[in-house]
């Protein structure tokens, strides 16, 4: 009898975890960074496929079960993913912490200094700038200039000399629009070699394998058929719950044609 009994207490546990894990609520998340509400932060619950976006108290509301993968991405802080656990289903809520991004730049080193500031200025190398012997005074700020006596038609033509493209033809433009916009498009252009590559990292490998059904010897080439559908524009733009629709509908034209 006791034995019997300990099957069943046995079975209900076992059958009330598995409820609990398939059990679907409706999650209250909020996001912040340094203790301040963060808005318009995507959060994409990537198990279940669906979406949302915080308000400006950073808060978000989103239907996820036990263990699902939350995939949370803003423009100005580092991307995360965050699992659910069994006390955020009970509580229903969801606190998550981003870290901003941070544009680091590489350390200089500074030698032959001992930190004494007064030691290290009587010790700097001496200045062998050559000194201009023109001696300025207040007094100049009221001279009055002579009249320039060069002829305006004999100067030399700056635009042809400064223009890294070259002359223009027919006639005068604007060198520094056409420099710029020839610099945008190799940054363009080394964003994109890049993108595969980032949205692998980002995603991780399983979500195009297990999720998208996609082989990962395939990644590269699926990723370069999505640029039809502005995939690359859209994710720079940081709308990423338009790119994961894409890759989710997408995927199963490729998928077809791949047969």
């Amino acid at each position: 009898m006791k034995l019997k009994l300990t099957y069943c207490i046995l079975l209900f546990f076992l059958l009330f975890t598995s409820y609990a894990q398939e059990k679907m609520v409706s999650l209250t998340g909020t996001i912040t960074s340094n203790s301040k509400a963060i808005e318009n932060v995507h959060v994409y619950n990537i198990t279940k496929r669906i979406g949302a976006v915080t308000n400006n108290l950073g808060k978000f509301q989103i239907n996820a079960s036990f263990k699902d993968t939350l995939y949370v991405s803003s423009l100005q802080y580092k991307k995360t993913t965050v699992v659910v656990t069994a006390i955020n289903i009970d509580t229903k809520e969801l606190v998550i912490g981003l870290t901003p991004v941070v544009n680091e730049l590489d350390e200089v080193f500074l030698r032959h200094l001992t930190g004494n500031l007064k030691a290290d200025m009587a010790n700097k190398p001496k200045d062998n700038t050559p000194k201009i012997g023109y001696v300025y005074h207040k007094k100049d700020l009221y001279k009055t200039l002579p009249p320039d006596s060069y002829e305006k038609s004999k100067r030399p033509d700056a635009q042809s000399i400064t223009d890294p493209l070259g002359p223009l033809s027919g006639g005068a433009g604007l060198p520094d629009k056409r420099y710029q916009a020839l610099l945008k498009q190799k940054r363009e252009f080394a964003l994109r070699k890049k993108f595969p590559e980032k949205l692998k990292n980002e995603f991780g490998i399983e979500y195009f394998t297990n999720d998208l059904k996609i082989k990962e010897t395939q990644i590269n080439n699926f990723l370069t058929y999505c640029e039809y559908f502005e995939i690359f524009e859209k994710y720079y733009n940081n709308n990423i719950l338009e790119v994961i629709q894409i890759l989710k509908d997408e995927s199963k034209t490729y998928n077809n044609i791949k047969r």
